[in-house]
């Protein structure tokens, strides 16, 4: 193509100058028709530039992560011209999924229309602005290249896929409620949880004196374990710490682990507070049932490394003002000095403090201080590090299972 065009560019400039400076009937009749030659394919160009149309159209309702969805792409040639070479090139698939699609290449008749139909598998979350197309208009020489972007208002908002924990140790204070513990101290006394035969130890008070009767053989009571309990979870977004972020690998990791923990709370009915920033927004999330998981989903879809102050402070001002025997979990890419002074400092105020931290080994980010980790242990802090490539459930699971 860039061979044709000099070429022909060339043939131009040298008729132009026979026929400036030389002049006579056969020169002109070359450069006319030379002249002709390249206007023509650049006014049908213009023709099917101002007819091509298109849309996008993509599926309604609750999408998350891992879901596969169909997205139909139309371009229409409204002229009564054909369109003999158009490139159809769009970046609705790699902005979802990550991955290149192969441009399509056609010619359209008089009134015709083309439509593509993609199957592809959502890799990321987000809310994504779609409906962009770049249409490229050659003639057939290829020497005009005209581009035409299709928009419509099409729009994906894709959950993150939720991750189902089976176990979590969530430290609760000594005041009947609602989440089920293995203390006894804890009992309800109004909920059976199950009967069993009378062992060594059990007290009188628990035994079933009518089951007892009625099977010759001393049976008891077991009670549900409840207590009451709150969790606050900070997530960092603090804009500094995601600056080498390959990929949203750090965001998206920050993301699935806050909500396998906010939807473990949940089914428990336990009370989850999500605390975290858009930018210099401050952002305050509050459940205790399952029914309450949707806040949390779209705030969490939205997350983005784009925080202006450090998330620390935030906690700091805030350890006074929650309730004794809280467990607060900060979720950051970086374990350092402030964060071993907030675990020192929860402990004193009577708080349970949980530290995660999210790493990407393969790409060097993260940051983990091995002296600030060692003496949060020692302290009897707990210290989790799940790395982009580490299954959250094992890690959470193993640990507090």
């Amino acid at each position: 193509m860039n061979s044709f065009r000099l070429t022909a560019t060339s043939i131009c400039i040298i008729l132009f100058s026979f026929v400036l400076f030389v002049g006579g009937l056969a020169p002109y009749y070359l450069f006319y028709i030379f002249s002709f030659a390249l206007i023509i394919p650049l006014i049908h160009n213009i023709i099917i530039f101002t007819s091509i149309e298109g849309t996008v159209k993509v599926p309604d309702g609750f999408l998350y992560t891992g879901d596969k969805i169909e997205i139909e792409y139309l371009v229409k040639n409204k002229s009564r011209l054909s369109a003999p070479y158009i490139e159809i090139k769009s970046n609705i698939t790699r902005l979802l999924t990550g991955k290149d699609m192969e441009n399509n290449i056609l010619s359209l008749g008089p009134k015709a229309a083309f439509t593509n139909k993609d199957t592809i598998t959502l890799n990321k979350r987000g809310y994504y602005h779609l409906g962009e197309i770049d249409v490229i208009i050659h003639d057939v020489f290829t020497f005009y290249s005209f581009h035409k972007r299709i928009k419509s208002k099409a729009s994906l908002l894709v959950y993150p896929e939720i991750i189902n924990l089976s176990t979590l140790k969530i430290t609760a204070d000594n005041k009947s409620g609602e989440l089920l513990t293995e203390n006894s101290l804890f009992q309800d006394r109004n909920n059976i949880s199950t009967f069993r035969d009378y062992r060594e130890g059990d007290s009188i008070k628990t035994i079933h004196w009518k089951l007892t009767a009625k099977n010759d053989t001393a049976i008891v009571k077991e009670f549900e374990n409840r207590v009451n309990t709150n969790v606050v979870i900070f997530l960092d977004n603090e804009a500094s710490l995601f600056k080498d972020d390959v990929d949203r690998r750090l965001e998206d990791k920050s993301v699935d682990t806050a909500l396998s923990i906010i939807n473990y709370c949940l089914i428990q009915n336990i009370e989850v507070i999500l605390e975290t920033q858009n930018e210099g927004r401050y952002i305050r999330i509050e459940g205790k049932e399952k029914s309450d998981v949707k806040p949390y989903l779209e705030e969490l879809t939205r997350f983005s490394g784009n925080g202006v102050l450090p998330i620390d402070s935030l906690i700091l001002a805030q350890l006074d003002t929650i309730s004794k025997g809280s467990t607060i979990i900060k979720i950051s890419p970086r374990l350092d000095k402030t964060m071993g002074a907030i675990g020192i400092e929860s402990k004193l105020k009577k708080l349970n403090p949980l530290f995660i931290a999210i790493t990407d080994i393969e790409n060097k980010t993260g940051y983990i201080n091995p002296l600030i980790e060692k003496r949060l242990l020692q302290e009897g802090i707990p210290i989790h590090i799940i790395d982009y490539k580490t299954s959250i459930k094992e890690v959470l699971e193993v640990h507090n299972g």
